[in-house]
């Protein structure tokens, strides 16, 4: 299925990109959660009308994420973890 992507999505492509892709990812990942459209003309007609709004959303979470990273930059973490007597951690250490 061929797609039009409304944001960037890593190893796929750019916003605006039309890309092809299979079709349950399609149906069950991009489409629902609006992050692409079909590519067909009444889309691409739609996109275009759509593009500057969509750039300047983009344009406003990286800047929103940029100033949490600011924020974050250079404070320390400590997460606290079960460990057996070895000093081996019980689990995985995950997000």
């Amino acid at each position: 299925m061929e797609v039009i992507l409304l944001e960037r999505i890593s190893r796929l492509g750019q916003m605006g990109e039309t890309v092809k892709v299979k079709d349950g990812f399609a149906r069950n990942f991009l489409l629902p959660q609006g992050k692409a459209l079909r590519a067909n003309e009444a889309n691409k007609k739609k996109f275009e009308g759509q593009r500057a709004q969509l750039e300047a959303r983009n344009l406003e979470r990286k800047s929103e994420a940029s100033e949490i990273a600011e924020k974050l930059d250079g404070k320390s973490f400590i997460v606290v973890r079960s460990a057996g007597e070895t000093g081996q951690l019980y689990g995985s250490v995950s997000t």
